[in-house]
């Protein structure tokens, strides 16, 4: 006999009080698979990214109050900017020597623009110099140009306003 034949069969030999119980049972066992297999899980990957939604919205809300504050400044305090564009070009040279940082090459046009070249830097080291030249020098590059070299980087870091 196929199973489902034999099935039937064994359906249509219970009483109607015990095809209630049967049917009963099945709906419950039906019910815990549904909420422990399929909700159970699904709450757990709701609370997961709920988690991580509430750390992105902090750390987006700490870089926009950082960048706010990098753009408007302190309005007290004048920016520590060295007499005159020679010395500025010197600030950014010197500050790259501390940081540990060789530029391969260096070029400054008559237009004012000075940039500076890196043919193999650590990523690290390289984003550490911009950060310290933002907040301590209140320096900006205007124009930044990176890619992967070998695991390092090739960078071409630009400034406007320095002399020739």
């Amino acid at each position: 006999m196929i199973t489902t034949a034999r099935l039937a069969t064994w359906w249509h030999g219970l009483a109607a009080r015990e095809r209630a119980m049967v049917a009963t049972m099945l709906a419950l066992l039906a019910a815990f698979a549904w909420w422990y297999g399929l909700l159970g899980p699904l709450r757990t990957l709701r609370d997961g990214a709920e988690a991580r939604y509430d750390q992105a919205a902090a750390a987006l809300q700490a870089v926009e109050a950082e960048v706010g504050a990098l753009s408007h400044g302190d309005a007290t305090t004048p920016p520590p900017h060295p007499q005159g564009l020679e010395a500025l070009q010197q600030r950014v040279l010197d500050s790259a020597r501390i940081a540990g940082l060789a530029p391969s090459r260096q070029r400054t046009a008559a237009d004012g623009t000075f940039s500076l070249e890196f043919d193999r830097v650590a990523s690290p080291a390289l984003f550490a110099w911009l950060g310290t030249l933002a907040s301590t020098d209140r320096i900006a590059p205007a124009t930044l140009h990176v890619e992967r070299a070998d695991g390092q980087l090739r960078a071409e870091v630009g400034f406007t306003g320095v002399a020739p």
